[in-house]
């Protein structure tokens, strides 16, 4: 999986997201929806799984308390949802505490972020992108 782009969306009046075409291609039917700080992050079961395992890269020590709070924070805090026929996602299923703190009610900037995809709410996104430096900026040291 390979996600790129930029897209603007509006939730449906069930708080539904009709995912990007490309990234309906390469999802398939199914989508773990993490709600971090300052947006749902999006994965396969498989990226979700590997996304996970990246935090523990000796492996997760049932013995070692953090490991153990984290990986199960992780856990808890992850949705799974389906990818329906029109190729939506519920994000109703995401709690609607975690969803008011992101700001998420109807418009949406959804970007590719290589192997998950992140749904930002609209004026949160334009906010974070206008910190950032110039792309030359950050691609090239002076």
């Amino acid at each position: 999986m390979y996600l790129t782009g930029t897209f603007q969306h509006n939730l449906d009046a069930k708080s539904r997201l009709t995912l990007p075409a490309s990234f309906r291609k390469q999802v398939g039917d199914t989508v773990c929806l993490v709600p971090l700080d300052d947006a749902i992050y999006g994965f396969t079961p498989e990226s979700h799984k590997a996304w996970v395992s990246s935090f523990f890269p000796q492996g997760l020590n049932p013995r070692n308390r953090r490991d153990v709070q984290l990986h199960s924070l992780l856990m808890r805090r992850t949705v799974t949802v389906e990818v329906d026929s029109a190729g939506r996602i519920a994000l109703g299923k995401v709690s609607a505490e975690a969803l008011q703190k992101l700001g998420i009610e109807r418009e949406v900037t959804v970007i590719g972020n290589d192997d998950h995809f992140e749904i930002w709410s609209a004026a949160a996104f334009k906010a974070m992108d206008e910190q950032i430096e110039s792309l030359d900026d950050l691609m090239f040291d002076d």
